[in-house]
Protein backbone atom coordinates (compact mmCIF):
# COMPACT_ATOMS: atom_id res chain seq x y z
CA UNK A 1 0.00 0.00 0.00
CA UNK A 2 2.73 2.37 0.76
CA UNK A 3 4.76 1.37 -2.53
CA UNK A 4 1.67 2.33 -4.23
CA UNK A 5 1.26 5.58 -2.60
CA UNK A 6 4.62 6.78 -3.28
CA UNK A 7 4.30 5.87 -6.88
CA UNK A 8 0.93 7.87 -7.23
CA UNK A 9 2.56 10.47 -5.89
CA UNK A 10 5.33 10.61 -8.42
CA UNK A 11 3.37 10.57 -10.60
CA UNK A 12 1.26 13.42 -9.43
CA UNK A 13 4.54 15.36 -9.55
CA UNK A 14 5.56 14.24 -13.19
CA UNK A 15 1.33 15.67 -14.29
CA UNK A 16 2.32 18.86 -12.82
CA UNK A 17 5.72 19.41 -13.94
CA UNK A 18 5.40 22.83 -16.73
CA UNK A 19 5.85 21.31 -19.85
CA UNK A 20 9.50 21.79 -21.98
CA UNK A 21 8.71 25.62 -23.48
CA UNK A 22 8.13 25.57 -27.52
CA UNK A 23 11.52 27.21 -29.65
CA UNK A 24 11.60 30.23 -29.83
CA UNK A 25 11.14 31.81 -26.33
CA UNK A 26 13.04 34.99 -27.14
CA UNK A 27 14.53 36.57 -30.36
CA UNK A 28 16.60 34.90 -32.97
CA UNK A 29 19.99 36.36 -34.17
CA UNK A 30 21.27 35.82 -37.39
CA UNK A 31 24.92 37.24 -38.07
CA UNK A 32 25.39 38.55 -41.58
CA UNK A 33 29.15 39.02 -41.57
CA UNK A 34 29.42 41.96 -44.00
CA UNK A 35 28.33 45.74 -44.20
CA UNK A 36 24.57 46.90 -44.38
CA UNK A 37 23.47 46.87 -48.19
CA UNK A 38 25.49 43.67 -49.69
CA UNK A 39 23.67 40.97 -50.86
CA UNK A 40 23.57 38.77 -47.96
CA UNK A 41 22.32 41.21 -45.93
CA UNK A 42 19.41 42.25 -48.38
CA UNK A 43 18.59 38.72 -48.61
CA UNK A 44 18.76 38.44 -44.59
CA UNK A 45 16.24 41.48 -44.37
CA UNK A 46 14.17 40.23 -46.96
CA UNK A 47 13.35 36.81 -45.04
CA UNK A 48 13.52 38.37 -41.68
CA UNK A 49 10.92 40.63 -42.87
CA UNK A 50 8.59 37.95 -44.24
CA UNK A 51 9.15 36.09 -41.20
CA UNK A 52 8.01 38.77 -38.33
CA UNK A 53 4.92 39.97 -40.71
CA UNK A 54 3.53 36.33 -41.23
CA UNK A 55 4.14 35.84 -37.82
CA UNK A 56 6.15 32.64 -38.96
CA UNK A 57 7.69 32.10 -35.62
CA UNK A 58 6.30 33.75 -32.31
CA UNK A 59 9.65 35.94 -31.99
CA UNK A 60 11.62 38.15 -33.85
CA UNK A 61 14.59 37.48 -36.23
CA UNK A 62 17.24 39.92 -35.87
CA UNK A 63 19.62 40.70 -37.98
CA UNK A 64 23.53 42.09 -37.29
CA UNK A 65 26.04 43.05 -39.87
CA UNK A 66 29.54 42.19 -38.31
CA UNK A 67 31.93 44.26 -40.79
CA UNK A 68 35.95 43.93 -40.93
CA UNK A 69 36.65 40.41 -42.37
CA UNK A 70 34.08 37.66 -43.14
CA UNK A 71 35.99 35.51 -40.91
CA UNK A 72 35.24 37.74 -38.08
CA UNK A 73 31.25 37.22 -37.80
CA UNK A 74 31.41 33.53 -39.19
CA UNK A 75 33.72 33.09 -35.84
CA UNK A 76 31.29 33.94 -33.33
CA UNK A 77 28.48 31.95 -34.74
CA UNK A 78 30.92 29.34 -34.98
CA UNK A 79 31.93 29.36 -31.46
CA UNK A 80 28.53 30.29 -29.96
CA UNK A 81 26.06 28.28 -28.32
CA UNK A 82 24.21 25.80 -29.88
CA UNK A 83 20.67 26.75 -28.54
CA UNK A 84 18.89 27.87 -31.79
CA UNK A 85 19.19 31.52 -31.37
CA UNK A 86 22.52 32.14 -33.32
CA UNK A 87 22.92 31.49 -36.78
CA UNK A 88 25.02 32.84 -39.80
CA UNK A 89 24.17 34.07 -43.43
CA UNK A 90 26.81 33.53 -45.36
CA UNK A 91 27.89 32.78 -49.16
CA UNK A 92 30.46 31.34 -50.79
CA UNK A 93 32.85 33.05 -48.84
CA UNK A 94 32.68 30.45 -46.49
CA UNK A 95 34.53 27.68 -48.24
CA UNK A 96 36.83 30.62 -50.15
CA UNK A 97 38.35 31.63 -46.68
CA UNK A 98 38.99 28.25 -45.50
CA UNK A 99 40.42 26.93 -48.71
CA UNK A 100 42.91 29.42 -49.04
CA UNK A 101 44.40 28.90 -45.64
CA UNK A 102 42.55 32.56 -44.00
CA UNK A 103 40.49 30.85 -42.14
CA UNK A 104 40.90 27.39 -40.36
CA UNK A 105 37.60 26.73 -40.19
CA UNK A 106 34.87 26.29 -42.74
CA UNK A 107 31.37 25.05 -43.87
CA UNK A 108 31.40 21.54 -42.17
CA UNK A 109 31.72 22.92 -38.34
CA UNK A 110 28.42 24.28 -38.85
CA UNK A 111 25.25 22.69 -39.48
CA UNK A 112 23.09 23.57 -42.47
CA UNK A 113 19.77 25.33 -42.16
CA UNK A 114 18.91 26.14 -45.99
CA UNK A 115 20.48 27.34 -49.02
CA UNK A 116 17.91 30.87 -50.59
CA UNK A 117 18.30 33.25 -53.48
CA UNK A 118 21.48 32.30 -56.18
CA UNK A 119 22.43 35.05 -57.60
CA UNK A 120 25.24 36.33 -60.60
CA UNK A 121 28.31 38.92 -60.44
CA UNK A 122 28.82 42.17 -62.35
CA UNK A 123 32.77 43.43 -62.51
CA UNK A 124 32.23 47.22 -62.31
CA UNK A 125 34.08 50.71 -62.52
CA UNK A 126 33.49 54.04 -62.20
CA UNK A 127 31.38 56.05 -64.99
CA UNK A 128 34.22 58.35 -65.58
CA UNK A 129 36.64 55.69 -65.80
CA UNK A 130 38.63 55.33 -68.69
CA UNK A 131 38.00 51.46 -69.24
CA UNK A 132 35.30 51.16 -71.47
CA UNK A 133 35.01 47.16 -71.59
CA UNK A 134 36.22 44.41 -69.32
CA UNK A 135 38.77 43.77 -72.33
CA UNK A 136 40.38 47.20 -71.60
CA UNK A 137 40.59 46.41 -68.32
CA UNK A 138 42.03 43.29 -68.23
CA UNK A 139 44.64 44.43 -71.19
CA UNK A 140 45.69 47.57 -68.77
CA UNK A 141 46.16 44.68 -66.19
CA UNK A 142 48.72 42.73 -68.37
CA UNK A 143 50.81 45.78 -69.74
CA UNK A 144 51.18 47.36 -66.39
CA UNK A 145 50.77 44.04 -63.83
CA UNK A 146 50.03 45.05 -60.14
CA UNK A 147 49.31 48.19 -60.82
CA UNK A 148 44.90 48.55 -61.59
CA UNK A 149 43.17 48.40 -57.76
CA UNK A 150 40.75 45.83 -57.60
CA UNK A 151 39.10 45.89 -54.42
CA UNK A 152 38.22 42.45 -53.22
CA UNK A 153 36.87 40.52 -49.90
CA UNK A 154 40.08 38.13 -49.36
CA UNK A 155 38.93 34.84 -50.27
CA UNK A 156 35.78 35.73 -51.04
CA UNK A 157 33.57 35.93 -54.30
CA UNK A 158 34.66 39.30 -55.46
CA UNK A 159 37.75 38.19 -55.29
CA UNK A 160 37.42 34.34 -56.44
CA UNK A 161 35.60 36.70 -59.85
CA UNK A 162 37.93 38.87 -60.04
CA UNK A 163 40.21 35.56 -60.39
CA UNK A 164 38.94 34.08 -63.14
CA UNK A 165 38.12 36.91 -65.00
CA UNK A 166 42.45 37.67 -64.52
CA UNK A 167 43.04 34.35 -65.97
CA UNK A 168 41.32 34.56 -68.95
CA UNK A 169 44.07 37.02 -70.29
CA UNK A 170 47.44 35.27 -69.73
CA UNK A 171 49.88 38.04 -67.73
CA UNK A 172 47.34 40.33 -66.76
CA UNK A 173 47.60 40.43 -62.64
CA UNK A 174 45.07 42.89 -60.48
CA UNK A 175 46.57 44.85 -57.51
CA UNK A 176 43.68 43.27 -54.45
CA UNK A 177 42.76 45.92 -52.40
CA UNK A 178 41.39 44.31 -49.11
CA UNK A 179 37.90 46.73 -48.80
CA UNK A 180 35.09 44.25 -47.81
CA UNK A 181 31.97 43.11 -49.20
CA UNK A 182 29.28 45.02 -52.11
CA UNK A 183 28.52 47.64 -49.66
CA UNK A 184 32.02 48.56 -48.92
CA UNK A 185 33.42 47.92 -52.35
CA UNK A 186 31.37 50.11 -53.76
CA UNK A 187 32.19 53.20 -51.18
CA UNK A 188 35.76 51.95 -51.92
CA UNK A 189 35.15 52.50 -55.77
CA UNK A 190 33.41 55.93 -56.01
CA UNK A 191 35.37 57.44 -53.39
CA UNK A 192 38.60 57.04 -55.76
CA UNK A 193 40.47 54.23 -53.73
CA UNK A 194 40.18 51.10 -56.14
CA UNK A 195 39.54 51.37 -59.97
CA UNK A 196 37.54 48.43 -60.06
CA UNK A 197 35.76 45.63 -58.27
CA UNK A 198 32.89 42.96 -58.76
CA UNK A 199 29.12 43.32 -56.67
CA UNK A 200 26.08 41.19 -57.46
CA UNK A 201 23.76 41.54 -59.58
CA UNK A 202 21.46 42.89 -56.51
CA UNK A 203 23.78 45.36 -55.22
CA UNK A 204 24.67 46.81 -58.75
CA UNK A 205 20.76 47.65 -58.75
CA UNK A 206 20.43 49.28 -55.84
CA UNK A 207 23.94 50.88 -56.07
CA UNK A 208 23.74 52.24 -59.69
CA UNK A 209 21.08 54.94 -59.44
CA UNK A 210 22.89 57.46 -59.23
CA UNK A 211 24.71 56.84 -62.05
CA UNK A 212 28.05 56.60 -60.88
CA UNK A 213 28.88 52.87 -61.92
CA UNK A 214 28.67 50.93 -64.76
CA UNK A 215 29.02 47.02 -65.03
CA UNK A 216 31.40 45.55 -67.79
CA UNK A 217 29.82 42.17 -67.70
CA UNK A 218 27.46 39.73 -66.13
CA UNK A 219 28.54 36.25 -64.87
CA UNK A 220 25.45 34.63 -65.24
CA UNK A 221 25.34 32.05 -67.85
CA UNK A 222 23.67 34.23 -70.32
CA UNK A 223 21.73 38.52 -69.98
CA UNK A 224 19.98 38.77 -67.05
CA UNK A 225 16.27 39.82 -68.35
CA UNK A 226 16.46 42.76 -65.75
CA UNK A 227 20.12 43.77 -66.78
CA UNK A 228 19.58 43.33 -70.86
CA UNK A 229 22.14 45.79 -71.49
CA UNK A 230 24.54 44.28 -69.67
CA UNK A 231 26.38 41.37 -72.01
CA UNK A 232 27.42 37.85 -70.29
CA UNK A 233 31.21 37.10 -70.19
CA UNK A 234 30.87 34.30 -72.45
CA UNK A 235 29.15 36.19 -74.73
CA UNK A 236 32.22 38.66 -74.43
CA UNK A 237 34.25 35.87 -75.59
CA UNK A 238 35.78 34.84 -72.02
CA UNK A 239 34.86 31.42 -70.14
CA UNK A 240 33.37 32.67 -67.21
CA UNK A 241 30.29 31.81 -65.11
CA UNK A 242 29.93 32.07 -61.47
CA UNK A 243 27.11 32.62 -59.58
CA UNK A 244 26.37 31.50 -56.05
CA UNK A 245 24.05 31.12 -52.90
CA UNK A 246 23.29 32.25 -49.70
CA UNK A 247 23.77 29.70 -47.51
CA UNK A 248 21.83 29.93 -43.41
CA UNK A 249 23.90 27.96 -41.13
CA UNK A 250 23.95 26.70 -37.30
CA UNK A 251 26.38 26.55 -34.39
CA UNK A 252 27.45 22.46 -35.14
CA UNK A 253 26.06 21.81 -31.76
CA UNK A 254 22.25 23.01 -32.23
CA UNK A 255 19.75 20.02 -32.23
CA UNK A 256 18.21 19.15 -35.52
CA UNK A 257 14.94 19.69 -34.23
CA UNK A 258 15.50 23.48 -33.74
CA UNK A 259 17.47 23.56 -37.49
CA UNK A 260 14.38 22.28 -39.07
CA UNK A 261 11.69 24.25 -37.55
CA UNK A 262 14.02 27.66 -38.60
CA UNK A 263 14.32 26.08 -41.79
CA UNK A 264 10.53 25.24 -42.25
CA UNK A 265 9.80 29.22 -41.24
CA UNK A 266 12.55 30.00 -44.04
CA UNK A 267 10.82 27.81 -46.63
CA UNK A 268 7.20 29.29 -45.95
CA UNK A 269 8.84 32.73 -46.08
CA UNK A 270 9.60 32.17 -49.38
CA UNK A 271 6.54 31.29 -50.43
CA UNK A 272 4.93 34.73 -49.51
CA UNK A 273 4.19 36.74 -52.73
CA UNK A 274 6.46 39.45 -50.71
CA UNK A 275 9.33 37.44 -50.83
CA UNK A 276 8.92 35.90 -54.61
CA UNK A 277 8.77 39.74 -55.85
CA UNK A 278 11.31 40.80 -53.81
CA UNK A 279 14.12 38.38 -54.99
CA UNK A 280 12.50 39.04 -58.91
CA UNK A 281 13.41 42.38 -58.39
CA UNK A 282 17.07 42.28 -56.26
CA UNK A 283 18.16 39.70 -59.16
CA UNK A 284 18.05 36.54 -57.01
CA UNK A 285 16.95 33.15 -58.35
CA UNK A 286 14.53 31.50 -56.12
CA UNK A 287 16.12 28.35 -55.26
CA UNK A 288 15.66 26.92 -51.88
CA UNK A 289 17.40 24.05 -50.55
CA UNK A 290 17.32 22.20 -47.69
CA UNK A 291 18.71 18.48 -45.59
CA UNK A 292 20.47 15.97 -47.64
CA UNK A 293 19.99 18.12 -51.00
CA UNK A 294 21.67 20.88 -49.40
CA UNK A 295 24.29 18.56 -47.59
CA UNK A 296 25.52 17.16 -51.40
CA UNK A 297 25.40 20.42 -53.00
CA UNK A 298 27.42 21.85 -50.19
CA UNK A 299 29.46 19.04 -51.00
CA UNK A 300 29.80 19.47 -54.79
CA UNK A 301 30.51 23.49 -54.57
CA UNK A 302 33.54 23.04 -52.07
CA UNK A 303 35.48 20.70 -54.75
CA UNK A 304 34.77 23.21 -57.35
CA UNK A 305 35.60 25.94 -55.35
CA UNK A 306 38.41 24.41 -53.84
CA UNK A 307 41.39 24.98 -56.54
CA UNK A 308 40.11 28.11 -57.24
CA UNK A 309 40.09 29.64 -53.88
CA UNK A 310 43.38 28.07 -53.59
CA UNK A 311 44.91 30.95 -55.80
CA UNK A 312 43.37 34.27 -53.73
CA UNK A 313 46.53 33.81 -51.41
CA UNK A 314 49.18 32.81 -54.13
CA UNK A 315 51.75 35.63 -54.71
Amino acid sequence: MKSRVIGLAFAALVTAAPAQAAWPERPIRVVVPFAAGGSSDQMGRVFTRAIDENKLLPQPVNIFNVTGHYSVGSRQIKDATGDGYSYLLIHIALMGGEASGVMDFGYRDFKAVAATGDFCLTPVVRTDSPFQSLKELLEAARKAPDTISFGVNIAAINHMAALLMQQTTPGAAFRYVQVGGGAENFRALIGGHTQAGVLSGAEFVSFRGDGRIRALGYTGPMRHPALPEIPSLKELGYDVEFCVANWWFAPKSTPQATVDAFADALEKAQRTDYVQRELANRLFAPIFKRGAELDRDLDTTWKRIEPIAKMATKK
